[in-house]
Order: structure tokens, then sequence, then C-alpha cells
């Protein structure tokens, strides 16, 4: 199984993901993650996207979709399927995606796309930088990262639902715990028997 998580940075993909990776054994491979630690480690790649980041612009494709593609075929049969978080971040990147998977017979199989007021947004994202002390978290480059996600990312929902992909649009403002359950109601006629 394949699933797609999307939204708008501080929607709480990261968290909504661990919680989907929990409930359906789905490996959680978010792209942040992989950036960041690749960065730690100074890898070429990793100074490339850590700078990028940190001014708030994606990281392209000649260096990502190599990452995921290495990725997905680490945990092929490792577990029930993956859930991706924070790609495909364009229609670009989600014809990629799509093409990796059409060569092993599989293809997308959900999208949770988490949605919220720009406002609440950047208040929690502000919220989070003045906690975890994250370098992209910059009100500049929170800007500049809804500019790119509306820009850029909104069109890939549109994408997967002209594919007939089941699109679950879930309303990401409350508690953790409330999204959770809308999420939960929204996923179970999308995976039951899958």
């Amino acid at each position: 199984m394949i699933g797609l998580i999307f939204g708008p940075p501080g929607s709480g993909k990261g968290t909504q993901a661990a919680r989907i990776h929990s409930e359906l054994d789905l490996a959680h491979l978010s792209t942040g993650e992989i950036l960041r630690a690749e960065a730690a480690r100074r890898s070429e790649l990793g100074l490339e996207a850590a700078r990028l980041m940190k001014e708030g612009h994606l990281v392209p494709d000649r260096l990502l979709v190599p990452i995921i593609r290495a990725r997905l075929q680490e945990r092929r049969g490792r577990t029930r399927g993956v859930l991706l978080d924070g790609f495909p971040r364009t229609v670009e990147q989600a014809r990629a995606l799509d093409a990796m998977l059409a060569k092993d017979g599989r293809r997308v199989d959900f999208v949770v796309a988490l949605e919220a007021p720009d406002e609440l947004l950047v208040k929690r994202l502000l919220h989070r930088a003045a906690v975890e002390h994250r370098p992209d978290d910059t009100e500049a480059a929170i800007q500049e990262r809804m500019k790119e996600y509306h820009q850029r990312t909104a069109p890939v929902l549109e994408h997967y639902r002209g594919a007939g992909v089941p699109v679950a649009e879930i309303d990401a403002a409350g508690s953790p715990d409330e999204v959770f359950a809308r999420v939960h109601d929204a996923l179970q006629p999308l995976t039951v028997g899958k």
C-alpha cells in the first residue's frame, strides 16, 4: 500500500503521519527528516538541501527523486507499505513517483490532504521554531514555503484526483487527537481489505 500525506507547512503532517504509520503499519518516509539527516551528515546533497530549505525553497528533483527511489527500494517487502510525507511536492515529482511505482506494478492508493487557514499555520510554525530551534522556520522562510505550497504542491492533489486516487481532505484545525479522529474516519473505507 502506498499512501501520501499532504498539507501546507504547519498542518501537522509529521504528527498525523506518525499516527497513520502506527494505525496501518506503513513505513513513514519523511523527506524533511531524510534531508535534515543528510545535512547533519554534511554530505554534499545535505549541505545543498539545508541551504535551500533555510531559504524556504523546495529541494530540486535532481537531488530528491533519486533519494526517494532508493528509500522505496529499501522498504519494499519489509512493511505493509509506505506513507510518503513531503513527496511529491510538484506535479513533475508526482509523475516521477507514478512512473517508479508503475515499474513494480504499484500505484498510489490514497492521499490524505490536511487543510487549515494560513494564519493558524504560521502561528504553529513560529511556535515550533521557538521550541525546537529549527533553522528552516524563520518567518521569511515560512512565508516562502506557504507560497511554494499553494503554487506548486496544491496542484498535485488535482493530479491524483484526476488519476482516480481517493483524496481525503481533512480539517487540520484542532488538537492532534481531534485531527487524527478525522483522519482515521476518512481512511477506514480507503484501506479496508488492503
